[in-house]
């Protein structure tokens, strides 16, 4: 009981190591809202996507991402990164917000 009681201390300490963000597009039930929706996808289902929750533990070697849906979050729809390849993903990002600015840019 001692060392069950040492490994959930060692658990509650390590849990106030955290950082955990809601990046939110879409607030929100009404009609407005819902359209600033995007989608998530699966083989099992589709649903409207109105954020990410990114949340990471100083013990992990990944971040994890959580759907966040019109009505709250989704704990079952979630992604994760690991650790060495965040840089990478951001990168990727990044290209793509530039693309897509550019792009925009000579429509103009």
């Amino acid at each position: 009981m001692k060392k069950l009681k040492i490994y959930f201390g060692k658990i509650l300490k390590a849990m106030n190591n955290l950082i955990e963000k809601e990046i939110v597009w879409s607030k929100g039930k009404t009609r407005e809202e819902m359209s600033k929706q995007t989608f998530w996808s699966s083989s099992k289902d589709c649903s409207g996507l109105s954020g990410l929750e990114v949340r990471a533990y100083d013990f992990n070697v990944h971040v994890g991402c959580t759907a966040i849906t019109s009505q709250g979050r989704s704990h079952n729809k979630y992604f994760q990164i690991p650790v060495d390849k965040i840089e990478e993903f951001c990168d990727a990002l990044m290209e793509a917000k530039q693309l897509m600015e550019s792009k925009k840019n000579e429509n103009i």
